[in-house]
């Protein structure tokens, strides 16, 4: 469980870090975590020495997390804790601050299912309201998943609402657009403009986004 396989040849995930610090891109490590738990993943990305790199930073999908006894990921959907989000932040705070880097590390978490927003789906960070601020981390909160423009712009201003969860800081969205590989139709349905993505418009039904994002993630 959570076990890192080794192969012997060339370090894929290094190929494309070197790169994209050569060109001052971020990377970001985004973890699926299946059987895992956050924290032991972002601890074996430390190991590899992925994190020493200024621009490299953490995305963590509760989605697929499986519990006891759950045999198939995402059903049901997956969550984690704030205790678990509260460890992988001191984790990163603690090395940026002993490695003496010269950014902030990015903690970015994906989710569709809120208590603020309270539509059935399992509340993807539990005890949500008690995420912590830590010096050497900018938390990013992503809208993730599908839907029509109207409901992933409610979504996404109930879950980033710093009213209702003060530690929001950073905001990202997700939107998926068709393309020819997808087959089962999992895409926005339309994706929102540019315009709508800003707040610069309202989309179809008159809701705006609340608060423009700082990352926009297209699928």
């Amino acid at each position: 469980k959570g076990q890192c396989v080794q192969y012997p040849g060339e370090d894929i995930v290094e190929t494309y870090i070197k790169p994209a610090a050569a060109r001052g891109w971020v990377v970001i490590l985004d973890t699926q975590l299946g059987r895992a738990d956050p924290a032991s993943q972002v601890e074996r990305m430390i190991a590899a020495g992925y994190l020493k790199y200024d621009n490299v930073h953490v995305a963590i999908d509760p989605e697929f997390h499986t519990g006891p006894g759950q045999h198939d990921p995402g059903i049901p959907i997956g969550t984690v804790t704030a205790a678990q989000i509260n460890e992988v932040q001191q984790i990163l705070n603690g090395y940026a601050a002993s490695e003496h880097l010269k950014t902030k590390k990015i903690l970015m978490v994906h989710q569709f299912g809120d208590a603020a927003v309270h539509d059935g789906v399992p509340f993807m960070i539990q005890d949500k309201k008690t995420v912590r601020d830590f010096d050497n981390v900018e938390l990013v909160i992503d809208g993730d998943g599908l839907g029509f423009p109207a409901e992933k712009v409610r979504k996404y201003n109930l879950m980033t609402n710093s009213e209702v969860y003060p530690f929001v800081h950073f905001r990202a969205i997700k939107v998926f657009f068709p393309n020819k590989w997808e087959k089962r139709g999992h895409f926005d349905k339309p994706p929102i403009t540019v315009e709508e993505i800003f707040g610069l418009k309202a989309v179809p039904g008159g809701i705006k986004m609340s608060v423009k994002p700082n990352v926009v993630i297209i699928a």
